[in-house]
């Protein structure tokens, strides 16, 4: 008798590069109020975005920490800035935003996404990071937040000058009053389900590090979702 042997199949690996894991945070209606527009960058979609927001972030599929984010903010009607690190560089016309374009993305991949106005501390705009853990196919859990201050001239928060508490970050800024304890859990209840939807998809990750922004409306708006954070920040808050 022959034996017959089961053909293995392979399981299907999901990209983890921003855009695969915005996809899959827009899957979920109830997230869609907290995504900040975003596309493939293209030439028709920077200007299609910029026509309707007037600044722009454009981020590589894969990085960390910041690295080769680029702001392009219209200025006027044909002159834009693009600010890259505490950078800033005045051009005029289309045509010399892409020329510019070209040599910082260097070939690589990038997303474009709707620039969010931050609320702001001494006009320095701040984000939080929210950590979100599991155990094996436990629940979801927030077992950390802080706050990340943008170094002076910076357009990310990821060079951070200033470490914060959430709850003295929102005090500070000057936001739309809102009840500290009623935000943080709107902020905690948004990371929570989109760690779940995520955690559907990509079934081995048991740590998510959310950034989070909340704009001068006290919105809350799910700026990135960071598979593999830095635990150092949470570390460096709880000895000060």
């Amino acid at each position: 008798m022959v034996a017959i042997r089961k053909r293995k199949t392979k399981t299907k690996m999901v990209a983890q590069h921003k855009w695969a894991k915005f996809r899959v945070l827009k899957e979920m209606n109830e997230l869609e109020p907290f995504l900040p527009a975003t596309q493939k960058f293209r030439k028709r979609v920077l200007w299609d975005f910029i026509d309707k927001y007037g600044k722009v972030m454009l981020k590589p599929y894969l990085g960390h920490s910041g690295r080769g984010v680029i702001q392009v903010s219209r200025l006027e009607e044909n002159r834009f800035a693009i600010h890259i690190e505490n950078k800033k560089i005045i051009v005029d016309g289309k045509r010399s935003v892409s020329d510019q374009l070209e040599k910082l993305t260097n070939a690589r991949r990038y997303i474009v996404q709707r620039r969010i106005s931050l609320a702001e501390i001494n006009k320095r705009p701040f984000d939080i990071r929210v950590m979100v853990k599991r155990k094996k196919q436990s629940p979801w859990k927030v077992t950390g937040m802080f706050a990340k201050v943008a170094e002076r001239d910076y357009v990310v928060s990821n060079v951070s000058g200033t470490l914060l508490p959430v709850e003295a970050a929102i005090e500070q800024s000057l936001m739309k009053p809102v009840p500290t304890q009623k935000l943080l859990k709107r902020i905690k209840k948004v990371c929570l389900t989109a760690s779940k939807q995520l955690g559907n998809v990509y079934a081995a990750q048991n740590i998510i590090g959310f950034d989070i922004g909340l704009d001068h409306d006290a919105n809350v708006w799910i700026i990135e979702a960071n598979f593999k954070p830095s635990l150092r920040p949470l570390i460096l808050l709880k000895g000060t």
